[in-house]
């Protein structure tokens, strides 16, 4: 050996473990740069490593031999590399200290990699393995060591010992001497099962025997548990999590048993907290990777119940009220704060029979408990559940809005903390429909702001009063809005908190969301009191986070408060904040650029096609921003260099980060694109090809954008098509032969559509096959079958509909990631929501399709038939009630060229007249009404029982409204059960009027009118109303009076909704048709033309109430 090489290879190396040494960098660059690149480095390295005094140089000297292994191992000569071994092996057992011991193992397992493949070093192993099963207990905790070394980095070789390393671990894993080779013991096994799985076909010997010692690995992690050994614990944990990742064959049935073991760690408070949490994390790992066997063992309200008990442990009060830092609080590892996040992942996960329901049921109880940490656990367990179950949640707001509110009156602050939290989630998930509850809420909320005694109370409180503002409806907030802005003004004027500063801002801009154009008193001032945040914007240095984020979201909120009060009052102020805005754009903040598009997006719903001429600035900056790298390598420049001697994959994993706030920023962007287009139409036609280049290479690359991508890509078709003069929704029906779309158009659509559909197929996040369904369903109803095919290619269309029909069976690949080989798809289980979400709109694919091929549809129907029929059966409420109302819904679209009305018919009056659920029953009804409408057959034989359905629907209905019976009904279910009862009843009476006992069924309609939602069935409804009047029918003669009571709600009503077109927020009603009381003009003209007989005939009778005296003038 070269002795002054290896002198200056020491030195040089000395000068990187020499604390604070001033040569580090150098000395780094000089051992890549000199030596290196040379083969001799290897033995001069490993010399040091078996013979330095400097324990620390020792070390180094082993970490950078085994990088250097297999770089230079095959350039040494034989007889160096023989000395090699033999001395590695003698020094591995003799060296005294551990650490050094286990720097020898790895670099022999770096050496082994490269020597076992060629059978260059067939003794390892065997001699391994024997000094394993000696008597010394330190020779066999070494041996074991390097084995594990070994296994580690994954050999295919060593396939031939996986019998003796099984017969070896199962002795040597119950070691009576070390715990430490109880665990490395534990650990190894854990790679040999990798080693079973690579095989071309799984040893089924070899897997019943590693089955069999999964519970002495649980004995060793008792044991370390025992021994307060947490960092063996936590690698044991490691090898847990592995194996729910394993092939079912080599755990058989122990993943059941493991997750039961992990939430008895989990919940017993004597054990270590850190334990804990890692038992917990099992918990949750384990729903990830084996979410079917935890459904199917309805394990679910087990896991609910521990975490709910976890939850409930007692906190650091003081920390939880004086930390305002939620950031850091979300890194935090307690039992309690895992477990919060376990039921969050477990609501997402499982049906909310297993969790949600549970969470509700314990509800009372813990709320009234004396234990105010019981009363805050509840809470947050509301708070999260409802965004994995807020249906379910919605329809148990009888209790879940109480107990919010007894929170928010608790006496403790960390219940009411809590109880702040669960109301700020509740309106996040479930907007509306929390915000119709401002009465009790307001009243409340502002009272703890102004007693609050802790800021973090204060702030939360403020987040709540803004989410609640957001969604008051439009005739709500208006008797709040002074007393709320003189208070909010006095909020920021008497807070110096950037951080406090945000959420009042915010609380503002929802309180114009709110209020449209009621705000306009309120504008200016709120300007005047926000200008100063977003002052010299450009300028950032030496702001704090807090103080960016301000700026940021005075920016977003003053763009709301514009689309509140529109262009004419927003104008004076256009000019500057557009700049203050595009010089927002230009700063290094990702947070700032991203409020700028923020900014743009909604001045783009505010001035449409007056906002174009802010294009050619503004189009580059997003284009600049979608092309940023969300992705880090982070690497320098020694480190790039070193990536030639090897690196292993846990230090890529390592040096791989995604920048969050780059994909947040790059989202916001391409919705502001997505609004640009929508808005400026022609004016942004320049712009679309580089735009689609840009938007189809994020769906491919992008890691938090792919969806909003995807979104912003249609936005841009239908940007395209609305600047062409296509208008929605009037197109021609059934296949088109050529294309009703100009070439330049058809090409975008065609694009879109590919990019759509590549992006469907063999897609497994869930989130993304919703979006692409999603966005064909609504493209699909609007433009027609031009967006899925066109000039006779049908194609897509057939890609498309196999996609609907794979997710439909439970079989597409977002579907199957998860599924496990050992457990048989149970069709008896509840959809989770998600699920059900994903079900609902590939069915509405289909509605679309139904409706934009109207007869060409029958072809395709009649594939998808027994799928349909199929899930009419599901034991699912969801699945069958989402069918049975696709299935209504295709009626409609096919009308009379529908050539399956029997089948249809049958199937559907099964489900009116047997179904528990009333929201089942009403989506039939819905169905057979317009069966009936269209049927060209004698459909006499189904009045009988049909009507007596209806009769029992309307009066469940009725029972349902007044006690509430039905758990999951709500008000939304009940009133849809109305309107398509009612709606059935009027059609089977205008078909065949003789089969209809009119004297019972006429009073018995009206008195459900008038309707609160389904607002079409009025349609024929309003048709019966009129011809029976046309025949002189003595039944509705003397039901004038309520006929003309209920047009005048249908009048004031729709009066309300144009006024509510016209002075809510902009893009705030977007869903402003559902509203409509009539779906054309022309029948709202043949009403008023009723109502004006009406008048004549009957004494003025119409003429006496105001609203209909205004629509017959």
């Amino acid at each position: 050996m070269d002795e002054q090489f290896l002198t200056q290879l020491e030195h040089t190396l000395s000068s990187i473990v020499q604390p604070n040494s001033a040569g580090l960098k150098e000395a780094t660059k000089t051992l890549q740069t000199q030596f290196f690149t040379q083969a001799a480095s290897v033995p001069a390295l490993i010399h040091i490593l078996q013979n330095n005094p400097d324990d620390a140089l020792k070390q180094l000297a082993g970490v950078e031999s085994r990088k250097l292994i297999s770089k230079h191992w095959d350039a040494l000569d034989e007889t160096i590399k023989a000395q090699i071994k033999s001395s590695l092996l003698q020094t591995a057992f003799s060296e005294p200290k551990e650490i050094i011991r286990h720097a020898n193992a790895r670099v022999i397992a770096a050496i082994g990699s490269q020597e076992l493949e060629t059978n260059k070093w067939p003794d390892l192993i065997p001699n391994l393995i024997q000094a394993a099963s000696g008597d010394d207990a330190t020779t066999r905790q070494t041996a074991i060591f390097i084995l594990f070394s070994v296994l580690e980095d994954f050999n295919p070789a060593l396939t031939a010992y996986i019998d003796d390393l099984l017969n070896l671990f199962a002795q040597t894993i119950n070691d009576p001497a070390s715990l430490e080779t109880r665990s490395l013991s534990a650990q190894a096994l854990n790679h040999v099962s990798a080693l079973i799985e690579e095989q071309d076909e799984i040893n089924q010997q070899q897997a019943a025997k590693f089955c069999s010692l999964i519970p002495s690995v649980v004995n060793v992690l008792d044991a370390a548990i025992k021994a307060d050994d947490t960092d063996n614990a936590k690698l044991l944990f490691n090898c847990f999590n592995d194996f729910l990742l394993l092939d079912s064959q080599l755990t058989g049935n122990t993943i059941a048993d493991l997750i039961k073991l992990n939430l008895q760690i989990a919940v017993n408070t004597s054990i270590d907290e850190e334990i804990r949490v890692f038992a917990v994390q099992f918990i949750t790992s384990a729903l990830s990777y084996r979410k079917s066997k935890v459904s199917q063992s309805k394990l679910g309200p087990e896991i609910t119940l521990a975490a709910l008990k976890i939850a409930a442990e007692e906190i650091d009060v003081d920390d939880e009220l004086n930390n305002e830092e939620e950031v850091c609080r979300k890194r935090e590892n307690t039992p309690s704060l895992t477990a919060i996040r376990l039921l969050a992942f477990a609501s997402s996960e499982l049906p909310p029979s297993q969790v949600a329901t549970v969470i509700v049921e314990h509800l009372p109880t813990m709320l009234q408990s004396t234990n105010p940490f019981e009363r805050r656990a509840i809470l947050l367990a509301i708070s999260v559940a409802v965004t994995g179950s807020p249906d379910y949640i919605l329809s148990q707001f009888d209790k879940i809005i109480p107990a919010a509110i007894a929170g928010l009156k608790d006496p403790e602050p960390v219940v009411k903390l809590a109880a702040l939290k669960c109301v700020s989630h509740l309106t996040t998930d479930l907007q509306d429909e929390v915000a119709k509850f401002h009465e009790q809420f307001l009243p409340l909320i502002i009272d703890i702001i102004d007693t609050a005694k802790f800021v973090v109370i204060y702030n939360y409180a403020t987040v709540a009063l803004d989410g609640l503002l957001e969604f008051i409806a439009y005739d709500a907030i208006a008797k709040y809005l002074e007393p709320l802005m003189n208070k909010l003004f006095y909020m920021l004027e008497n807070n110096n908190s950037s951080k406090l500063r945000c959420a009042i801002v915010s609380a503002i801009g929802s309180a114009a969301f709110a209020a449209g154009t009621a705000f306009i008193p309120y504008f200016k001032p709120s300007v005047q009191y926000l200008e100063k945040f977003i002052q010299n914007c450009s300028h950032i240095e030496g702001m704090s986070e807090d103080d960016i984020e301000l700026r940021a979201i005075t920016f977003e909120n003053i763009s709301t408060m514009a689309r509140a009060v529109r262009s004419d009052t927003f104008a004076e102020f256009a000019d500057p904040l557009v700049k203050a805005a595009y010089d927002a754009i230009k700063t290094d903040s990702a947070r700032l650029r991203e409020s700028g598009y923020a900014f743009i997006a909604n001045l783009a719903k505010v001035y449409g096609e007056n906002f174009s001429s802010f294009l050619e600035t503004v189009i580059p900056e997003i284009f600049k921003t979608l092309q940023l790298d969300e992705y880090q390598f982070n690497f320098d420049e020694e480190e790039l260099e070193a990536l030639s001697g090897g690196v292993n994959e846990e230090e890529l994993a390592n040096k791989f980060t995604v920048n969050t706030g780059i994909s947040y920023e790059k989202e916001v962007a391409a919705a502001a694109l997505s609004e640009l287009a929508l808005g400026t139409k022609q004016h942004f036609l320049p712009y679309v090809e580089e735009s689609m280049k840009v938007l189809n290479q994020q769906v491919d690359e992008s890691y938090g954008l792919r969806e909003t991508a995807l979104n912003t890509i249609w936005s841009i078709v239908k940007a395209v098509l609305l600047a062409a003069k296509v208008e929605p929704e009037k197109y021609p029906k059934g296949i088109p032969t050529g294309s009703y779309v100009d070439a330049s158009a058809l090409a975008i659509i065609q694009s879109a559509r590919e990019t759509a559909i590549n992006n469907l197929t063999d897609e497994f996040e869930t989130s993304m096959v919703i979006t692409i369904l999603e966005d064909f369903a609504n493209m699909i109803k609007q433009f027609g079958s031009i967006i899925i095919m066109d000039n006779g290619d049908s194609t897509m269309l057939e890609t498309l509909c196999l996609q609907v029909s794979q997710v439909l069976a439970g079989t597409h690949a977002c579907q199957t990631i998860d599924m496990e080989e050992d457990v048989p798809k149970d069709e008896e289980l509840d959809a989770s929501e998600t699920e059900a979400t994903l079900q609902d709109v590939a069915l509405e694919v289909l509605v679309s399709l139904s409706h934009a091929l109207a007869g060409d549809f029958a072809k395709i129907f009649e594939t998808f038939k027994p799928l349909l029929f199929k899930l009419f059966e599901s034991k699912s409420k969801n699945k069958r009630s989402s069918a049975v109302g696709a299935a209504s819904e295709l009626a409609l679209g096919m009308k009379e060229s529908n050539p399956f009305i029997h089948e249809m018919m049958e199937a559907l009056v099964i489900r009116l007249t047997t179904d528990k659920s009333l929201e089942v029953r009403g989506n039939a009804a819905y169905g057979v009404g317009l069966l009936c409408q269209y049927a060209p057959f004698d459909v006499s034989a189904i009045y009988g029982p049909v009507l007596k359905a209806m009769y029992e629907l309307l009066s469940t209905a009725d029972q349902k409204a007044l006690a509430s019976e039905d758990d999951e009904a709500t008000r939304e279910i009940i009133d849809r059960a109305f309107a398509n009862a009612t709606g059935c009843v009027a059609r089977m009476t205008l078909k065949h009027e003789t089969l209809v006992p009119v004297e019972q069924t006429l009073p018995a309609l009206l008195a459900h009118l008038p309707l609160n939602t389904g607002f079409e069935e009025y349609n024929p409804i309003f048709e019966l109303i009129m011809k029976l009047y046309q025949e002189g029918n003595a039944i509705i003669v003397k039901e004038t009076p309520k006929v003309v009571e209920v047009l005048a709600t249908v009048f004031t009503k729709e009066q309300e909704r144009i006024k509510l077109e016209q002075e809510s927020t902009l893009g705030r009603e977007e869903n402003m048709d559902r509203l409509k009381q009539f779906q054309t003009e022309e029948m709202k003209l043949k009403v008023i033309e009723l109502l004006k007989y009406l008048n004549t005939t009957y004494n003025g009778i119409v003429a006496q109430n105001p609203v209909l005296a205004g629509v017959i003038a």
